[in-house]
């Protein structure tokens, strides 16, 4: 998942994240707030320095499981 997580977010190098609202599909609600709890510390190991001091917040979204939609809100300078 962390190499994935990188591969997404290379674009923004370089930048701090302020916070992420992350939404894990699955047709169950817990399953996939669990999903997007998961993506959510797998961002802290993928892009340490962008992820740091970042806030979450886990969703639920009904989808495919395995899946997730993630919204990175960034500070600006």
């Amino acid at each position: 998942m962390a190499k994935q997580l990188r591969a997404a977010t290379a674009r923004y190098e370089g930048r701090t994240a302020a916070f992420v609202l992350t939404f894990g599909q699955d047709p169950e609600p817990g399953a996939g707030q669990a999903y997007a709890s998961r993506i959510n510390a797998s961002l802290r190991k993928a892009r340490p320095h962008m992820f740091t001091d970042t806030t979450t917040r886990d969703f639920w979204n009904g989808g495919a499981p395995g899946t997730a939609d993630l919204e990175i809100y960034f500070y600006t300078r």
